[in-house]
């Protein structure tokens, strides 16, 4: 799968019509959870592998929080989320390390959420929180959430240094 680019940016239409498709497609419609994974776990790869090269190539500066990087945001972070969800319907009852795995992308998509007080993606984290709370029995979740795009970029950064 490529991810077509533009200026040296990602086009985030069209990284956002992939990861629509992959979740209605073996998600909404009928659920094939493997392949869901499958899918959009080397779309995340990719996101981050890209992002990874953006801050070499900007020697180590983060991007300023323009209306593309808050769009970049907001996909990654449902991109996240939704890896989570399909990984999660993979998992044996009793694979811990799979469970953590889970909860730390679901936490990592909170924490990259731009504008998390919008109802939209009020949504979102309410939907984060069930989906911990299912995976390890809590009553009451707690996340990190950004309180600027700056704060979502570099929590994001965090996470894709594991993708070096």
């Amino acid at each position: 799968m490529t991810i077509e680019m533009r200026n040296d940016l990602l086009n985030l239409p069209n990284l956002q019509l992939k990861m629509d498709t992959i979740v209605f497609d073996n998600i909404d419609t009928k659920p094939n959870w493997s392949k869901a994974y499958e899918l959009l776990d080397e779309l995340l790869q990719k996101v981050a592998n890209n992002f990874n090269s953006y801050i070499e190539k900007s020697d180590g500066e983060m991007p300023a929080p323009t209306t593309y990087w808050t769009l970049y945001m907001d996909i990654a972070s449902r991109l996240l989320y939704f890896t989570g969800l399909a990984h999660s319907n993979l998992i044996a009852d009793d694979d811990v390390d799979a469970r953590t795995h889970i909860i730390e992308l679901y936490e990592i998509s909170a924490s990259c959420v731009p504008n998390a007080q919008i109802e939209n993606n009020e949504e979102l984290i309410s939907e984060i929180k069930k989906s911990i709370q299912q995976l390890n029995g809590q009553q009451q979740v707690e996340l990190q959430i950004a309180d600027n795009v700056v704060q979502c970029i570099e929590r994001f950064y965090n996470f894709t240094k594991s993708y070096e």
